[in-house]
């Protein structure tokens, strides 16, 4: 059979994509993005806005199309694909990438992962997604911390020697003293490895004595603030001023936020502000100057 693959969104490889090239390479099938004439195609679609697009790509074909992604539907690879071992060479990577935990022990209003991967659970262990010759890896876990095996994990990454990317962020809420030295002992990482970096979030204005508790255990274990990348929820339920406070905060702290706009909404302030943090235009002029 000749399998075509299709990553409609996503700014980094599709995991989904590399286990379904995995899996039908082992069934002698050709598989790529190339693929002219295929038996069947599999379409990926992580976002809604672009739900439409990806349904008017699947009406170009005649063969059967498989849609999936958190865009169009909730459905999740049956257990045969999702845990065999991503084809990597479908995109020419040279780092791993996958889930260890799957769903959240958390219901926060404005994320979906709790409606469609459902309650915490543990998922699978490093080495089935490790690929043996890989010395990087992205833990994709939405919450990574609230495994009860979180301590065997750090200790696998640190004897592998492993370079690691939490780009989902980890929950300052769930921190302790003994998981911020664990975390102090590995070589976290930026998203392109090339840099230092701990991804964490701070999404509930309200919840600022837990965040800074969270940064405080960090901070004690050795972890530098500018290592530290927070993620910050905005235009969902804090307004400017309670944006620009915890702005101010987490600056003054010497760590780097990074807006989250709640699906791209925002009025124009919103979209400034987003922009004014996260090009670091906050480095050279104030926010009432920036354009």
């Amino acid at each position: 059979m000749k399998i075509k693959l299709i990553q409609v969104d996503g700014k980094i490889p599709n995991l989904a994509l590399m286990k379904i090239a995995a899996y039908h390479k082992k069934q002698g099938d050709e598989v790529g993005f190339n693929i002219s004439d295929p038996d069947k195609v599999y379409i990926s679609c992580i976002f809604e806005w672009n739900r439409a697009k990806a349904l008017g790509i699947a009406k170009m074909f005649d063969c059967p199309v498989e849609i999936g992604g958190y865009g169009v539907n909730s459905a999740m690879l049956p257990d045969v694909i999702e845990h065999v071992m991503p084809d990597y060479s479908l995109y020419g990577i040279d780092y791993s990438m996958g889930y260890l935990t799957r769903g959240c022990i958390r219901k926060c209003p404005f994320c979906k992962v709790w409606k469609t991967e459902g309650y915490f659970r543990e998922h699978a262990q490093l080495n089935e997604f490790l690929h043996p010759d890989h010395d990087k890896v992205i833990i994709m876990d939405n919450n990574f911390l609230a495994s009860k095996k979180v301590f065997d994990h750090l200790s696998h990454i640190k004897k592998r020697n492993l370079k690691v990317c939490f780009t989902q962020g980890l929950d300052l809420r769930l921190m302790t003293p003994e998981i911020a030295k664990a975390l102090s002992g590995i070589d976290y990482r930026s998203l392109n490895f090339k840099a230092k970096r701990l991804y964490v979030a701070w999404d509930n204005v309200n919840e600022e004595e837990k965040i800074m508790s969270g940064l405080r255990m960090l901070f004690d274990a050795g972890i530098k603030p500018y290592h530290i990348m927070c993620y910050m929820l905005t235009c969902f339920n804090s307004t400017f001023e309670e944006d620009m406070y915890r702005f101010i905060k987490l600056r003054g702290l010497g760590i780097d936020p990074f807006v989250m706009r709640f699906n791209h909404k925002g009025k124009k302030r919103d979209i400034e502000f987003a922009r004014w943090v996260n090009r670091r235009g906050y480095k050279k002029v104030a926010f009432e100057n920036w354009k």
